[in-house]
């Protein structure tokens, strides 16, 4: 196990042909952080992986290294290096994750529903003013309900249809399917031919 004592945490740049996160373990009073190595340089394959890391080691007690900030106040930005303001921290974000969530589900629930209701209501507004309006205006509101010629041919058209079917309905009908069969004559009576004993008698009496 390693002493956590006097144990920091600080970046180190990547090389010009790795891809890999890389982060070192120092000691801050320059002793042997294990065995005969000043400093442990650990890296990982992805942004995730690091985070993940410092987060664990931050919760063991081990905080990022203190980066000097400049008269003009450049410098990185200063790190967390309390471990329950850090879980304070992580708490609330994900409080506020769940709660843009709920927002998210929320609005996209309503926006059809809100959508929908402007456009029925447009669309009211529009025959109550004008539609009704103009409609009145033409003074024979009963001409609208008749037939166009070209829906009165297409009408008479459907019946004639359906009275030739009705027709053939009928026609098919009075055939009938049923099939004439003739019965078998009955079969021939044998019983009265008695067999012939002539051939019999003659060999009989010949091997006597």
């Amino acid at each position: 196990m390693l002493p956590l004592d006097n144990l920091k945490l600080r970046d180190v740049e990547k090389g010009f042909m790795s891809s890999k996160y890389v982060f070192a373990i120092f000691n801050t009073e320059l002793r042997n952080v294990y065995k005969d190595y000043k400093c442990l340089e650990l890296a990982c394959n992805s942004q995730e992986e690091l985070d993940s890391w410092k987060a664990s080691l931050l919760r063991a007690g081990v905080y990022p290294e203190k980066v000097a900030v400049d008269e003009q106040g450049n410098g990185p930005p200063e790190t967390l290096s309390d471990p329950q303001l850090e879980r304070q921290v992580e708490t609330i974000s994900n409080l506020v994750d769940s709660y843009m969530g709920i927002i998210y589900k929320t609005v996209r629930d309503l926006m059809p529903k809100t959508m929908m209701h402007l456009m029925i209501n447009s669309v009211k507004e529009f025959i109550s003013s004008e539609l009704l309006a103009q409609l009145y205006a033409l003074g024979e509101c009963s001409a609208l309900m008749d037939e166009s010629p070209e829906q009165q041919q297409h009408r008479v058209e459907v019946l004639q249809k359906h009275a030739a079917l009705k027709e053939a309905l009928a026609a098919i009908g009075e055939i009938s399917t049923s099939t004439c069969t003739t019965p078998l004559p009955p079969p021939v009576d044998s019983s009265w031919i008695k067999p012939s004993r002539c051939k019999c008698t003659h060999i009989h009496r010949w091997i006597h």
